[in-house]
This record gives C-alpha cells, sequence and structure tokens, in this order.
C-alpha cells in the first residue's frame, strides 16, 4: 500500500480532509514543513555528539542531557578552551532543538489538526547510521504512549525524517486505525537501554493480522504525525552506506497527566 503524501502550502493550512484522515488512520504525513537547510542544520548539529556506534540521543533539547551522553567525547578533550567550546556548542544545540519543540509552525499545525492544545513532553534521535552498530536495530510493534501512558488519545509522536526512508535503510512500518484501540496491555522491555543485539520497543502482546500493515517509505524533510496510541515499529537498516536519521519531537495535551518516566523525565515545555 503506498503511502499518501499531502503537500503544505506556505501558509501551513490545515483542511477537512487533513482532519479526516488522520482521525481515521491515526496518522499523516507531510511536506514542505521545513526546508531543507533547517533539516541539514538539524541533522548537522546533532550528530556532532553522536558516539562512535551511533546510539540513539534522548532529549538533546536539555543541556544536561546532551552532555551525559556525550560524555565519552568530552572526555578526551585535554585543552581547557575546547572544553570551553564544547560546552558552547552543546549549549547551541539544545537551543536549536528546543526551538524545534515549540516552533510555531508545528503549534498552528498541531492545534488546527486535532483542535487541541499541546505542550512538548520530550525529543529524541534515533540514528541508525549505515554501517555501525546499532544501525540494524529495528523496533517490533509498539505504542508510543505505552511509555506516557496519556489517556484519550492525548499523546501525539511527531517525526522529521533527515534522509530517504525505505525498508532497505530501516524505515517506520505501521498499522493504520490500530489507535482506534486505546492503549492496549503490553509488555515492558528495553528501548533506550537495548543493546544493538536486542529489537527494542514494549512489546504489544496479540496479533497484528487484522490491521493492514504499511511500509513508510518517505523523502528527507518529511514531518510525520502519528497518534501516540499508533502500533508501529522499524526495520533494522542492513544498507551499506544509506544512513537514516530521524528526529522525534513528542507532545501531549495541556492539563493531561502523563508517566514522566525513568528516563525520559518527560517534562511539559510550552509554546511561547
Amino acid at each position: 500500500m503506498k503511502v499518501k503524501i499531502f503537500l503544505l502550502n506556505k501558509k501551513l493550512n490545515i483542511t477537512k480532509e487533513h482532519i479526516k484522515f488522520y482521525n481515521q488512520n491515526g496518522y499523516i504525513v507531510f511536506r514542505n514543513m521545513f526546508k531543507k537547510s533547517e533539516v541539514h542544520t538539524l541533522d548537522k548539529n546533532i550528530s556532532y555528539f553522536a558516539s562512535k556506534d551511533w546510539h540513539n540521543i534522548m532529549n538533546p533539547d536539555r543541556l544536561e542531557f546532551l552532555l551525559s551522553q556525550s560524555n565519552d567525547k568530552f572526555k578526551k578533550i585535554k585543552k581547557l578552551l575546547d572544553r570551553i567550546k564544547f560546552i558552547e556548542k552543546a549549549t547551541e544545540t539544545s537551543d536549536l532543538f528546543r526551538s524545534y519543540l515549540v516552533d510555531k509552525r508545528v503549534k498552528n499545525v498541531l492545534e488546527k489538526l486535532l483542535i487541541k492544545k499541546f505542550a512538548g513532553l520530550m525529543t529524541h534521535v534515533i540514528f541508525k547510521h549505515a554501517n555501525t552498530k546499532y544501525a540494524k536495530l529495528g523496533w517490533v510493534p509498539h505504542q508510543d504512549n505505552s511509555y506516557a501512558q496519556m489517556k484519550e488519545g492525548a499523546y501525539v509522536t511527531t517525526n522529521l525524517f533527515i534522509h530517504r526512508n525505505t525498508k532497505e535503510n530501516g524505515c517506520l512500518y505501521l498499522f493504520p486505525e490500530s489507535h482506534k484501540l486505546g492503549l492496549v496491555n503490553f509488555k515492558q522491555y528495553f528501548s533506550y537501554h537495548a543493546k544493538s543485539d536486542q529489537k527494542p520497543g514494549n512489546r504489544v502482546g496479540f496479533d497484528l493480522k487484522k490491521f493492514n500493515k504499511i511500509d513508510l517509505e518517505t523523502k528527507a524533510g518529511d514531518y510525520l504525525i502519528m497518534n501516540g496510541n499508533l502500533i508501529h515499529g522499524s526495520y533494522g537498516n542492513f544498507s551499506k552506506n544509506l544512513s537514516r536519521h530521524m528526529l522525534s519531537f513528542n507532545y501531549g495535551v495541556v492539563g493531561k497527566k502523563f508517566n514522566p518516566g525513568i528516563t525520559a523525565k518527560r517534562r511539559s515545555t510550552h509554546f511561547s
């Protein structure tokens, strides 16, 4: 099944067709949300802090998270001035990611699409950098809301794709309409802390054959908005030269309770 991509005009107008598609399927993909130069800048900045194995990075919008996950790089810097420059660059990068978490364009699209007010809860970068230790990590079918555990579909995941996504380099796969089940029973499993030979993601405990699975093959710069209860996963990247970097920005309806998480430490960051 071919993925339907919606083109946004310069005013980022949300139509009845957009709303109907999202409500029916539990996701929508937009093109032209961000400029190519913006996407390149985000990727270039966060890639500077990637480990040699290109492990994922949690909450790069918070300086303490970014520094703690790039500590191995920092320890190798001997000169004081170079250490200061590293911290300055980390500060600039966390500020950049936070600015996109609460970007006015995102606010406009989310609130018009879902007719609710949102706050940013966390950010996450999953690299799947070609030919590296963590590239082959394929996520099992899961619901992102199994972590935040918000009621009434109040949790939303958005993903900005840095590279062209194919099955070969580890694209997402979705089960459209599965969000209508609400938050289902699941078995907790490693996610951020998953090792390179594990398949991360909380386990959905039932057969998914009744849903039509689609491979979300997209272009660089495409922007996915997904209901937190939509069941999805991803393939491993077995390409030798095609990376699949993905930036995730997650939101919750203002005023609704959520599970902050031991590692993620979700917190509300409001749009200005």
